[in-house]
């Protein structure tokens, strides 16, 4: 799961994500909705809209090299865009001006110990602040770490269940 952090701006709150995006593999162009990001909807959708004008087309998808034009981009969609997201709207609401709030330890540790924010000459003044941002951002490696194996393991079956499927369509 991502990492959510809170960010405000003038008293108004936001959710930041830090982390692969399950909700974007999984709902893809809808998140950006949900969100109010709407130039993200627009290069999510774009793809799928691409897919759809090619499969309207008329083009003979038996040559398999036009099929991947048309599909390529909707499977970069699905596949690439949840890696980049969070990363993408976080740092669009940081330039906004969205940014922690100062009693909230966990958000500026996080978004300072990644590099979304550069620390200040107050926090690097205080030890014991840095102390308790090293060990949240030790958990907030650790946690990565985790994410990044349960990713590689739902990618591994999604390859094995394409494979099986692939395998099964040839010999029928």
């Amino acid at each position: 799961m991502a990492i959510e952090v809170n960010l405000e701006k003038y008293g108004h709150k936001k959710k930041g994500f830090l982390g692969f995006s399950w909700t974007a593999f999984f709902f893809n162009f809808w998140v950006p909705i949900f969100r109010a990001d709407f130039k993200w909807f627009l290069i999510f959708i774009f793809p799928f809209i691409f897919g759809a004008l090619g499969a309207n087309l008329d083009l003979d998808f038996d040559n398999n090299f036009i099929a991947l034009i048309f599909i390529l981009p909707a499977l970069v969609s699905k596949f690439v865009f949840p890696f980049i997201y969070n990363k993408f709207y976080t740092k669009g609401l940081i330039k906004e001006g969205y940014l922690p709030p100062k009693d909230d330890d966990y958000s500026n540790a996080v978004l300072k110990g990644t590099g979304y924010l550069e620390y200040t000459n107050e926090d690097l003044l205080d030890e014991e602040k840095i102390e308790r941002y090293k060990v949240i951002i030790e958990e907030y490696n650790n946690e990565r770490k985790k994410d990044m194996h349960t990713i590689i393991i739902v990618f591994a079956l999604i390859g094995v269940l394409i494979a099986f499927f692939y395998f099964m369509a040839s010999y029928s």
